[in-house]
């Protein structure tokens, strides 16, 4: 049974922790808040509890003491409106609000904790706040939590072990310290250890004051001077016990959340994750009214065949043993036509392992499961399922007869496919000699499109769309070191899991597409990213090829490289230490080397040896040191991200390292690699370009690689209408050096090398909202000298000032901006009151603009380029994307078609609606990456 006690919560020392705590997030302080008071809730299970605030009028501490808090700095203007909306929640939350106005929410929580414990209630304040800890009373019943740092409660010898001093001696010693942060004055010369050693010494204030002669000369002076306004402070410090309140402590009595109430104002403020959490489990009635099911026979395997083509269209789901789709092998897959049912059609589960049958595997479930010979599908599908056979359980359909029955639906374009990251169901299917063709819908891809601030996995956007919580994936397989593959997991389970996963991939599909309305969107949706779908599962199950041996006689030169400045540190530092520890390292930059302390870390304050402090100080005479350190994390770095590390990475299936590109991650339109991430490798060091001669073709073939020429720079041109850069990239012109000339007023001829730097530098830090001081930094000039050169530039070219400002007004209007194709990016901290979040927010509204409308002519072109190699019959395929750059590989007879196209595709990538720039695109071959460089 839950103890019976009374929880005080001091609610705006809770508010100012949330709000520093998330204040980048929009209705950060109220999303935090909530989550700290459900965890309050959760944990604890009050029976009684109040949310006790203080008010906007002035107290009686005021009244006698005008000056009272004046040093006190303003709430945040983004906080400010946030207030309504917390108290909105706490009342969502069925919690009580408590206040009164005239006094303090220390008071009101001091009585309601006094009254209580006159009831035989035990009370607990949840505080920070070490003037509470005089209500402290062990006898009453009367504890203080302080949940700031983990859960820290303070009894009576808590107090004493916190303060120094018993609960009862508490107003005695903020008396003598005061407060400076109300602007309450103390006794001068008197800190917290004299005060706790008088108290301790005499018992109470009064008693100190009675033996003031014994005193210290310094301490009998501080009273004599405090003597004027001792009083005044006992009483400020002191809570009020004794108030009349509208409400007793036995009317604060819990009753317990409502999870629909709750939700419903989660849902109003966007607070996503919680409304997933309170998306309530499917009822016994809601489990009967939707059907799912598995195809027992072949017979219903054809009825649901012909089902989905009577529909038009079906929702596709795939369950393998790997989250990775070039790896492992398929279990089973779902089909949906009709809302609310769900056909599964299982092919690999495995027989039970407590099943007596002759082929079964002992300890199957709980052991290793299938040999290592067969968790990976190899060769022939169909040849594989043989081999698979007396181990599979009897209630699976044979492999053969489904590509049979569903194959040539799966084929058929006429039928529209729908789901859920559909990529993976693609690159899972084709594996398995199962094509998909027409592909239709996928609910993630129109999810990011529709906003890219939302999360977009089936569990989230089922909560958030359909106000279903689906079944959970572990409550299938498990989690932790107990976790099963799927084709080990529960028959009846995973059937129903399964089917599920197709029938809501469906109803999101189509009530996604009722959303989408905007005709642009639409339109970029259809023409662009629906298609990159089929262009990424191509591009990802190819793979790229990896010369071992390269990596290998790299990762010997960089070895070497590290321990020669490892080497020399050590030589430098005169000692012996660990390279790797800040600790060691601070010690010997700054105070055995005497280097200048540039920059402290956030947390701990000690002097920071990061890389950005170590490139500052190598460009010191004495900085040698701190030049060879970089040397030594630059070779540390690619050895442990790619070097040593590819080759772990590499499919023993196929011989190739297998990216994933991922289209709805990055908010700007961009793609985003990871496993690895191939997109990271540095191009502008010897040692990371060498990187690239490890990624090579087939024997015999060869890597086209192209890349746009200065793309976003182009498009700033293009929707600034600036006549001087268009006019530059019309005649083909250096773009750098046309810049510079036109800002600083010499012939094109006589631009110097520096000076082209210079115009490069704005060039691009402008799309970034770079300013003076940034330039400054990257060029080593002055503040002056780099304002008057970007003065210079917005003169020249005003109207990319002009599309610049613009772009803002329009970001601050409506909280978002657009590509010049539609594709939308909603900006949180454009409504910040904190003006240096706005003033990021604004930045990034205008690089938006710029890489997504780059980003945009991108997918276009691999969508075009995929299209047009298809067309051709070519064997030619897209390996990688990176940023602007696209690599191809192709049979050496096809180089000179295979970079027609690929140039075609790039350079009329805009065909959505002409960009009004004419864009450029350089194709090269080579035999490896590197060499297309």
């Amino acid at each position: 049974m839950t103890e019976q006690r009374l929880y005080l919560l001091d609610t705006f020392a809770f508010i100012f922790r949330s709000y520093f705590a998330n204040p980048r997030l929009k209705n950060g302080a109220a999303y935090t808040f909530t989550r700290i008071a459900l965890q309050l809730l959760e944990k604890h299970q009050p029976t009684h509890i109040a949310a006790v605030f203080d008010t906007p009028a002035p107290t009686f501490r005021h009244e006698i003491y005008p000056d009272y808090k004046a040093n006190r700095p303003d709430m945040p203007e983004d906080l400010r409106p946030q207030i309504p909306l917390i108290r909105e929640l706490i009342q969502a939350l069925n919690i009580p609000i408590v206040e009164l106005p005239g006094f303090e929410a220390d008071d009101v929580m001091g009585t309601l904790a006094a009254q209580s414990a006159a009831a035989g209630l035990p009370a607990v304040i949840v505080s920070p706040d070490k003037d509470l800890l005089q209500m402290v009373d062990d006898a009453a019943g009367i504890t203080v939590l302080n949940t700031k740092d983990g859960e820290i409660w303070h009894d009576r010898a808590g107090v004493r072990e916190r303060m120094g001093v018993w609960p009862e001696q508490v107003v005695d010693f903020l008396t003598i310290l005061g407060d400076a942060s109300d602007n309450v004055k103390g006794v001068p010369g008197i800190g917290e250890k004299g005060a706790a050693q008088l108290l301790e010494k005499y018992g109470s204030l009064e008693a100190i004051l009675a033996a003031k002669a014994e005193l210290k000369p310094k301490q009998r002076e501080g009273l004599e001077a405090a003597a004027p306004w001792l009083d005044l402070t006992r009483r400020l410090v002191t809570v009020v016990r004794d108030l009349e309140l509208p409400v007793t402590p036995e009317g604060l009595r819990y009753p317990g959340l409502d999870d629909a109430k709750a939700r419903e104002h989660f849902k109003t403020l966007g607070f996503q994750s919680l409304v997933k959490e309170f998306t309530p489990a499917q009822t016994q009635a809601e489990k009967a009214a939707r059907t799912y099911r598995h195809a027992a026979t072949l017979k219903d395997l054809e009825a649901a065949v012909a089902a989905c083509r009577a529909a038009g269209r079906f929702g596709l789901d795939t369950e393998t043993t790997s989250l990775d789709p070039t790896r492992g092998h398929i279990v089973g897959l779902s089909l949906a036509w009709t809302p609310n049912e769900g056909l599964y059609v299982p092919l690999a589960h495995l027989k039970p392992s407590e099943s007596d049958v002759e082929g079964a595997l002992p300890g199957l479930l709980e052991g290793s499961g299938l040999p290592e010979s067969l968790l990976d599908l190899k060769g022939d599908p169909e040849a594989f399922f043989r081999e698979l056979s007396p181990y599979l359980d009897e209630r699976n359909l044979p492999f053969k007869e489904l590509r049979r029955i569903l194959g040539p639906l799966l084929e058929d374009r006429s039928v529209a496919k729908c789901g859920q990251n559909l990529k993976y169901d693609l690159q899972v299917l084709q594996r398995h000699g199962l094509p998909v063709q027409g592909v239709a819908d996928d609910s993630m891809v129109r999810s990011f499109l529709l906003d890219s601030t939302q999360r977009h996995n089936l569990d989230d956007m089922s909560a958030r769309i359909l106000d279903l919580r689906p079944i959970p994936f572990e409550s299938v397989v498990g989690k932790g070191k107990a976790q099963k593959r799927f084709d080990e997991a529960d028959f009846d389970t995973a059937v129903q899991y399964a089917a599920e996963d197709a029938d809501l991939a469906l109803q999101l599909c189509d009530r996604l597409k009722e959303q989408m309305t905007d005709e642009r969107l639409l339109r970029l949706y259809q023409e662009v990213d629906l298609p990159l779908v089929e262009v990424l599962a191509d591009l990802e199950l190819r793979g790229i090829r990896v010369d071992p041996k390269v990596l290998e006689g790299l990762a010997q030169e960089m070895r070497a490289a590290r321990s020669e400045a490892e080497k020399r540190v050590l030589e430098l530092a005169g000692e012996p230490f660990n390279l790797n520890s800040p600790a060691q390292l601070g010690r010997i930059l700054y105070e055995k080397l005497g280097l200048p302390v540039l920059q402290r870390t956030a947390k701990t304050k000690a002097p920071s040896t990061d890389e950005d402090v170590l490139v500052e100080l190598a460009k010191r005479e004495d900085g040698e040191i701190a030049q060879v350190l970089l040397k030594h994390r630059q070779m540390q770095k690619l050895l442990g991200t790619y070097v040593e590390a590819l080759p772990q990475l590499v499919n023993p299936l196929t011989g190739r390292v297998h990216t994933r590109l991922h289209q709805a991650a990055v908010a700007t339109g961009r793609l985003a690699s990871s496993e690895p991430n191939l997109q990271n490798i540095p191009v502008r060091t010897p040692e990371g370009r060498a990187i690239r001669g490890a990624f090579v073709p087939e024997p015999g073939w060869v890597l086209l690689d192209a890349d746009y020429g200065q793309i976003e720079l182009r498009v700033v041109a293009a929707l600034a209408q600036d006549p001087i850069l268009l006019g530059a990239f019309a005649s083909g012109e250096d773009i750098h050096r046309r810049t510079a000339s036109e800002v600083m007023g010499i012939p094109m001829v006589e631009i110097t090398a520096e000076q082209r730097s210079a115009a490069k530098a704005v060039n691009f830090g402008l799309l970034y909202g770079q300013g003076a001081f940034a330039l400054s930094a990257s060029l080593g000039i002055s503040m002056k000298e780099a304002k008057a050169f970007i003065d210079r530039y917005f003169e020249r070219m005003p109207r990319v000032a002009q599309w610049i400002e613009g772009t803002k007004e329009e970001a601050l209007k409506e909280g978002l901006v657009r590509t010049h194709w539609g594709r939308i990016r909603r900006i949180p901290e454009l409504e910040a009151a904190s003006q240096n979040l706005k003033a990021a927010g604004l930045r990034e509204a205008v690089n938006t603009v710029v890489q997504g409308t780059a980003a945009d002519i991108m997918r276009r072109a691999m969508v075009r380029l995929h299209r047009a190699l298809q067309a051709e019959g070519l064997k030619a395929r897209l390996l990688l994307q990176v940023h602007d750059e696209l690599l191809v590989e192709c049979p050496t007879e096809e180089v000179e078609t295979a970079s027609r196209l690929l140039q075609e595709a790039m350079e009329g990538a805009d065909d959505l609606g002409p960009l009004g720039v004419k864009l450029a695109a350089e194709v090269r071959s080579g035999v490896s990456w590197l060499e297309c460089k």
